[in-house]
């Protein structure tokens, strides 16, 4: 009777689910980082883009240092697009410069510029490398996670939308959608959706109105090594206006972007 009621309690606890171990996630940037943005710019309520640009980055981590890491900018393409016609930005003097990152493991900012890309001479202001980096490198969760958990991270944002910078506070809301334990290793997959409203970014007067940015990414992270393995999003921003010589013109922007 003994013998059966030990084996009965084994099969139940056999039978019980086995809970997977939790993981905190925490940055530990090395090797290198592509980035892709493409931008289509949408003018004065039509259904076709009329403008574009297009970003290409690579960038190479060296060893941080009390969580101050620096990046050099490895390779890097830049055009513009518009009116059938395609420019290329000069941006090739700029491979091998470098900056650095400061971060608590969790997030990453950028103290210094960089690197600059001229956009143009109506558009206020130009576009930094670093920061685009920065600002779409995710905000990790304080403590540990599973599938399922949720966090909610805000962030201060520049975006370059139509020809002027705009400027907000970006929240987002970040789901587990699946671990995958394979050969020893914990991929973590992440869905985040963010929006902001923007106005004229601080120092820049060419962004009007208020434009509405709706995001969403879907991204995946090395648990064990502290790595960004991909990041695939799209955002839109809507409901804002830009400055062109011919004046200030309703603007919608999609802008597209890939890390890998």
């Amino acid at each position: 009777m003994k013998t059966t009621k030990l084996i009965l309690n084994l099969v139940l606890l056999l039978a019980l689910p086995v809970a997977a171990d939790n993981s905190t996630l925490r940055y530990t940037l090395s090797g290198e980082l592509e980035l892709s943005l493409e931008q289509e710019i949408y003018a004065g309520g039509r259904a076709e883009a009329i403008a574009g640009r297009n970003f290409e980055m690579t960038f190479g981590f060296g060893e941080s240092i009390d969580m101050n890491t620096p990046v050099e900018l490895m390779a890097i393409r830049a055009s513009y697009n518009g009116h059938g016609m395609t420019q290329r930005l000069p941006a090739s003097h700029l491979v091998g410069t470098s900056f650095a990152l400061q971060g608590d493991g969790r997030s990453f900012e950028s103290d210094e510029a960089g690197p600059e890309v001229n956009v143009g001479q109506i558009t206020d202001g130009n576009f930094l490398p670093a920061e685009a980096l920065t600002q779409l490198l995710p905000i990790l969760p304080e403590g540990s996670i599973d599938v399922g958990s949720v966090w909610e991270t805000t962030r201060g944002i520049r975006s370059l939308e139509g020809w002027s910078w705009a400027g907000g506070e970006l929240s987002r809301h970040h789901e587990v959608t699946d671990i995958d334990d394979t050969n020893g290793t914990r991929i973590i997959s992440v869905a985040t959706r963010g929006e902001a409203t923007l106005s004229a970014a601080e120092g820049h007067e060419g962004y009007g109105g208020e434009g509405k940015l709706q995001q969403s990414i879907e991204w995946s992270f090395d648990a064990a090594n502290g790595q960004l393995l991909s990041l695939k999003g799209e955002q839109e921003v809507d409901g804002g206006t830009s400055r062109v010589p011919q004046g200030d013109v309703p603007v919608r922007q999609v802008t597209r972007f890939d890390i890998s």
